[in-house]
Order: C-alpha cells, then sequence, then structure tokens
C-alpha cells in the first residue's frame, strides 16, 4: 500500500521485527473478565439503548390510548386599510329604492323618507399597501382565541395496536439481550480456557527446545570425540529447529489467545494504550 508502483525496491525488502513479543499473561480472574465484559463490550449498549428506544415507544403508545384534552389559542393581527371605490356595491340597490319611493310619497303628497346618517369612516383605514403596513406595525386590529380541545379515543385500535407491537419488541429486545449475555459468558470462558492451555504449551514447547538444544550440543560433543557420526548430529540439529518452530507457533497462539482475550471483554484498546477522541 505505501510502494508507489510494482517494480518498487521496497516489494524486495524483508521486514524483520525489532521487538520481542510480549508474552506476559494478564493475570484476570473470571469474575473480573464477566464484568469487564458487561461493561465494555458494545452490543450490551446497544441492546440498552434499544431498550430504552422501546420503553419510550410504549409509553407514547399507551397515552395516545387514553382521552386528550388540549388548551389550544391563537393571535393575529390584520394590517387593514384600503382606498374609497365610488358607491358602495351594498348599498346600491338600497339607495335606488328610496329614491323611488320618495318620488312616489312626493307624488301623493307624503313626506319623503329621512335621510340615512353618514358613514364615517376612520382615517387609519383609508390608504394603500403602506397604510396597511402601517396598521399591521401598530397592531391596532387584532385577534386573538383560547379554547379547550378534548379528544375521546373509542376504540382505538390503531394506538392498541401500535402499543401491542412495542410490548412484544420490549419482550424480544429483553430475550436478545438474555442470549447476548448468554454468548458474551460462553466468548469469555472459552477465552480464558484458551489463555490457559496456551500458556501450557508455550511451557512444553520451551521444554522441548532446551531439551533439543541440549541433545544437539551432547551430539556435537560425542561427534568431536568420533563416538557419533554426521548423520545423527543433522538429525538433532532437525529435531531442535521443529522444537523452535514448536514454540514459536505456541507463542503466536499465546499471543492470540491474549488478543482474543481482550476481544472478548472489550478491552482490546485500553490494553494496547489505544484512545479514541469523539469530536
Amino acid at each position: 500500500m505505501i510502494a508507489e508502483n510494482q517494480k518498487a525496491k521496497l516489494w524486495g525488502l524483508s521486514i524483520i521485527p525489532t521487538d520481542q513479543a510480549d508474552l506476559t499473561l494478564p493475570q484476570v480472574s473470571l469474575p473480573d473478565a464477566m464484568s469487564s465484559a458487561i461493561q465494555n463490550r458494545q452490543e450490551l449498549r446497544q441492546s440498552d439503548l434499544a431498550r430504552e428506544i422501546n420503553l419510550l415507544d410504549q409509553r407514547l403508545y399507551r397515552d395516545q390510548t387514553k382521552p386528550e384534552v388540549d388548551l389550544v389559542g391563537s393571535y393575529g393581527m390584520v394590517g387593514n386599510a384600503g382606498t374609497l371605490a365610488g358607491s358602495n356595491p351594498l348599498t346600491t340597490s338600497s339607495d335606488q329604492v328610496r329614491a323611488r319611493v320618495n318620488q312616489l310619497s312626493l307624488l301623493s303628497g307624503l313626506p319623503a323618507l329621512p335621510a340615512l346618517p353618514a358613514s364615517t369612516i376612520s382615517p387609519d383605514l383609508l390608504g394603500g399597501y403602506p397604510q396597511s403596513l402601517s396598521n399591521l406595525g401598530s397592531n391596532q386590529f387584532n385577534n386573538f382565541r383560547v379554547g379547550v380541545s378534548i379528544s375521546l379515543p373509542l376504540r382505538n385500535r390503531t394506538a392498541a395496536g401500535q402499543l401491542g407491537h412495542s410490548l412484544m419488541e420490549g419482550k424480544r429486545i429483553a430475550t436478545q439481550r438474555e442470549q447476548l449475555e448468554q454468548l458474551i459468558q460462553v466468548e469469555v470462558r472459552n477465552a480464558l480456557q484458551s489463555l490457559t492451555t496456551a500458556s501450557a504449551r508455550l511451557r512444553s514447547a520451551a521444554i522441548a527446545r532446551s531439551t533439543a538444544e541440549q541433545q544437539y550440543e551432547s551430539e556435537k560433543r560425542k561427534l568431536d570425540v568420533g563416538q557419533s557420526t554426521v548423520f545423527l548430529v543433522l538429525e538433532r540439529q532437525t529435531s531442535l529447529a521443529t522444537a523452535r518452530g514448536n514454540e514459536l507457533r505456541a507463542q503466536t497462539d499465546l499471543n492470540k489467545s491474549i488478543a482474543e482475550l481482550q476481544r472478548a471483554t472489550g478491552n482490546s484498546l485500553g490494553a494496547n494504550n489505544v484512545t479514541v477522541s469523539v469530536r
């Protein structure tokens, strides 16, 4: 991934580790490992969040099945204004009837109908769009409404169905949580058992390698004094190489067991001094 192309010299280099493998066994008991797994495993935190969301859903749907009383209110402002447009279209027909009645009354010698009082319009209502904005800003013409809204859910099957679904979902989450805890418990137990087995296998491989080294050195000394053959020395050398390989494999298995225990307890980042900051 860091080479510039397929012909880079990096492809022909050998990677030689300079740090020795850390084979220090973590001193942790089964109860401590279980407690650490319960606190650190992200699957359990996700389950807790799902349970909290389900409890909120249950409260919401349970409230929807109950009667509802709401206090409602509103307040508004109106910018009333306009210009005069001659005769009023709403009273034009009435004025014509009054004029005809007065003509007939004059011919019959009767007095005319009394004149209607002249309507007066407030100067604040006369004007165009600017006057309307001014009236709106001065809050002269406003309206408000206050009331109570009562809702009685009669056989609200939708809310009842949603409540039943949320209750069943809560049971499913609880069952899934128990299964998850059992699975984590099994993983922690298996990781501890695997760690113990890998440690014993490493001790056995180290003893076998030490014995193979002693046998190889002994066979070389016997060859030097003429009491052995090259074949036997090569055979001891092959056994030594095999023993060293087995020890190296046992070290690798032990490191894998340690990493698996860290994963099972959810402590992989903390054990390796890795800090994740959320911004």
